[in-house]
């Protein structure tokens, strides 16, 4: 197992410093910044590679379990009188676990950390064009208002009166009753 352990700190090379410029992108750096290094980490996290990359997860993830085992078993007496090879046997178990869970951890935080800036930079375009659009709205009110020729009352259409008949009285009055039916 202690070849083994060597081979994770490979991977660390390249999680940590990612996973640190994600972190100092998403404090420090706008939004060009990070969707710069989004563009960096799509290609580990979007692409075919992340197949090939959860196919490592779960290979790193057995070792760590074994690494795990090795040192809760590891604690019996020695029985061929070698106690320093049992013990440095523990510690590298010990180291294995952890560099294996580091490897774990940091993989699985780069990928929220993609997913999660990619969400932020969508939702800081969605309030630029809504605050667009109410700069828009307001402008459009302001001229509305300004306007003098235009007032509430210019658009609504004047009644049309009915016509009187005075030149025939009686008639007037017949037509304007009811009907009486015989």
């Amino acid at each position: 197992m202690v070849p083994m352990v060597g081979l994770a700190y490979w991977p660390l090379l390249l999680w940590v410093p990612l996973l640190a410029a994600q972190c100092l992108t998403a404090v420090y750096l706008g939004s060009g910044m990070q969707g710069a290094l989004r563009s960096i980490t799509g290609l580990l996290v979007d692409t075919p590679v992340a197949g090939f990359l959860k196919i490592v997860w779960v290979v790193l993830l057995v070792l760590c379990l074994d690494c795990l085992r090795g040192v809760f078993t590891g604690a019996r007496a020695p029985s061929d009188g070698l106690p320093n090879a049992q013990m440095f046997e523990t510690y590298a178990a010990k180291e294995g676990a952890l560099v294996m869970a580091l490897n774990l951890v940091a993989m699985m935080a780069v990928q929220a950390m993609h997913v999660v800036t990619g969400k932020c930079i969508k939702l800081e375009l969605h309030m630029d064009i809504l605050k667009r659009q109410a700069q828009q709205q307001g402008q459009f009110a302001k001229q509305l208002l300004e306007a003098d020729e235009k007032k509430a009352t210019s658009g609504v259409p004047l009644e049309s009166k009915m016509p009187e008949t005075k030149a025939n009285g009686a008639e007037g009055e017949a037509e304007s009753e009811m009907r009486k039916r015989d």
